[in-house]
């Protein structure tokens, strides 16, 4: 019996290829349907329709969870009643929807909101609770990749203004390239990065380590980023002249605190009068390994001005694009360098007539830095171990 041209079958000549083909024709067809859902979630906040008396509303996302997530009123950008909180959650006809992030909403996105009607609610929880409707598209992200998805990114936060780099110089031991992969990050989406080393205290000991801390803090101050260091567990640590200047920073701006777990993102945060004290783990176990005390993303008032976007310990995360062009933009230093080549598309790493190259070897670019750049375009840098070999300078 011969098969049927094209798609034309019988079904009676051949029942199993047409009810092979019919499922084949429903899951085109639902995909294609989730894409437009998936589509219609994300509305400009100028296509948005707030109509006075129909409860619907504009939010900020303060925290996400696997089922659920927690929105504050934000009728004005820049003003979220944090202490106006909603148990939110997603219609279920976007449920269905293909797309190419974990989440569907993470911490900062600007959202519409309306109220859940009796057959809607999440739980039996006091809070009033509300569907997420739309969700605006995101000014700026940061973003790892799914450990159990691999070709899906988990989105942690969203619409920053600054990002800062949390670190300590010691237990567990600064990463350079970590500060770099996250000033690349800052570069590329157009965010404001701060870096912060915590732990100063450990350096009194180590006159040599020191110097090479100091050296580096320098060289990034000359390109023009802001370093704070700081001992945010010292007694009277929120009168330090440190504290006052990075406090005058995070003001009016959002912040996100992101780094390796122990470096005390969270005890930094606690210093500028949070709405949520952020829980400090004090075991000593977390001087080598490390401790997610903060399990996800929240999004906290300061009582000294501003919000912060606390992070969970992040090991890795995304960059968008990683071509030499683009990654050579990102490295302050390089930039007076770029289209000076041989080669119209120079990679920067053995061409002739690299003018890159030639500015390492005369030292206008720092060789640690330049390193940095090979890692990142190479693909060997991302997720770095521990090591308790305290005086290793290139870590």
């Amino acid at each position: 019996m011969s098969k049927p041209p094209n798609r034309f079958w019988d079904e009676d000549e051949n029942s199993e290829s047409f009810e092979k083909f019919t499922k084949i024709r429903r899951r085109e067809k639902s995909k294609s349907r989730a894409t437009d859902l998936a589509v219609k979630f994300e509305v400009p906040e100028s296509e948005w329709e707030i109509k006075e008396g129909t409860g619907v509303f504009p939010a900020r996302v303060v925290e996400v969870h696997k089922r659920y997530a927690f929105v504050s009123l934000e009728a004005k950008i820049g003003s979220v009643k944090t202490s106006d909180v909603w148990l939110a959650t997603i219609p279920r006809r976007h449920l269905t929807a293909r797309r190419e992030q974990r989440n569907f909403v993470c911490v900062g996105d600007r959202v519409l909101c309306r109220p859940a009607l009796e057959d809607e609610l999440a739980s039996t929880s006091e809070l009033p609770q509300c569907m997420i409707e739309a969700l605006a598209p995101r000014s700026t992200r940061l973003a790892r990749r799914d450990p159990m998805t691999p070709e899906r990114e988990h989105v942690l936060c969203s619409n920053l203004d600054q990002l800062a780099v949390v670190v300590s110089f010691r237990s567990p031991l600064v990463k350079w390239g970590l500060i770099d992969r996250y000033l690349v990050l800052a570069e590329s989406e157009g965010i404001r990065p701060l870096i912060i080393l915590n732990k100063r205290d450990l350096l009194e000991d180590h006159t040599a380590f020191r110097g090479r801390c100091e050296e580096r803090m320098a060289l990034y101050r000359s390109l023009g980023y802001e370093v704070f260091a700081m001992q945010a567990n010292a007694k009277g640590a929120t009168r330090d002249s440190v504290t006052k200047e990075l406090a005058a920073v995070l003001k009016g701006k959002i912040t996100a605190f992101s780094g390796h777990s122990g470096v005390g993102k969270s005890s930094i945060v606690n210093l500028f009068k949070p709405e949520l004290v952020q829980a400090v783990e004090l075991n000593e176990n977390i001087a080598y390994k490390g401790r997610h005390t903060t399990s996800y993303a929240s999004f906290l008032k300061l009582g000294s001005g501003g919000y912060v976007i606390d992070t969970p310990g992040v090991r890795s995360f995304l960059l968008r694009e990683d071509s030499p062009i683009h990654l050579t933009h990102c490295f302050i230093e390089m930039r007076p360098f770029l289209g000076k080549c041989t080669f119209r598309e120079c990679r920067h790493v053995e061409e002739p007539g690299c003018r890159v190259l030639e500015a390492v070897e005369s030292g206008k670019i720092a060789p640690w830095r330049y390193k940095s750049y090979l890692g990142l375009l190479l693909g060997t840098t991302g997720r770095q171990g521990r090591t308790r070999d305290l005086d290793v300078e290139d870590p």
